[in-house]
């Protein structure tokens, strides 16, 4: 999974960066993240807020509070760092991205729901 933040045009000159992105791997079953299970609730409870019915042909909406509470358990001390393009068209470039090492573990119920 993958997140683009795009600045808001009030936050000025971003050193030329026009959004950072953060990659997260997930997998049912070959998962690399060792959790607590409050940790695991995190990651289930940010898959369940994502709002399938606001769904649209660019993005999937998630809670904001979810989604900072997924961040906060991630591991951002394993990870790559490297200047990019966001994977869309026009495939815009000078993004930031963080692409994390570890794999975490993500319901099958939610990865079925990806696919749909």
């Amino acid at each position: 999974m993958h997140t683009v933040h795009y600045p808001r045009a009030s936050d000025g000159d971003q050193g030329g960066y026009i959004a950072a992105a953060l990659g997260i791997m997930f997998d049912v079953n070959d998962y690399t993240a060792q959790l607590s299970d409050a940790e695991a609730m995190v990651i289930d409870n940010f898959f369940e807020s994502l709002q399938w019915d606001t769904q649209t042909s660019e993005a999937i909406v998630s809670d904001l509070v979810a989604y900072g509470d997924l961040v906060n358990v991630v591991d951002f001390h394993n990870r790559w760092v490297y200047q990019g393009s966001v994977t869309t068209p026009p495939c815009a470039q000078k993004v930031f991205w963080n692409e994390l090492s570890t794999i975490y573990p993500v319901a099958q119920k939610h990865v079925d729901n990806f696919k749909k």
